[in-house]
């Protein structure tokens, strides 16, 4: 078979259109690997999915909903599983950790500015511009 047989989605409703891409389409990813997957092969959907949408793009809804190509996934016998980080079990682990010097996060930090300059900020990251990784707000 010339597909794969695992496929991970760790994009999730940002994905951005092949075919223009400038623009979100949060069923890229999922569409795409419901094509590639071999039969019975497996899906791990780790990608972010949240409830509400502020912003959705042309393609996505504010409440979430999102269109899966469930019938060809159905077909083939794929496996579907969803998981998240826990990223709230280790928030308190991970706060210690800064504070007592174990881990130092700042390596990573590219900008620093003002909570005016988190729009920006948050776009230019979102666009992989102007070098931005990982920006500190002061208030």
């Amino acid at each position: 078979m010339d597909g794969v047989e695992v496929g991970i989605d760790a994009v999730g409703f940002q994905a951005y259109d092949r075919s223009s891409p400038g623009t979100e389409n949060p069923r890229q990813v999922i569409s795409d690997l419901a094509r590639l997957v071999n039969p019975t092969g497996h899906l791990g959907i780790v990608g972010v999915y949240p409830e509400k949408d502020q912003h959705p793009a042309p393609e996505g809804s504010e409440d979430g909903h999102l269109t899966v190509p469930w019938a060809t996934l159905f077909a083939k016998g794929v496996s579907v599983n969803f998981g998240r980080t826990h990223d709230r079990r280790y928030t308190v682990l991970l706060r210690d950790l800064v504070l007592s010097g174990r881990a130092r996060p700042g390596v990573i930090v590219t900008h620093h500015g003002g909570l005016d300059d988190a729009p920006g900020f948050f776009r230019a990251f979102d666009e992989r511009a102007d070098g931005v990784i990982k920006a500190v707000l002061q208030p």
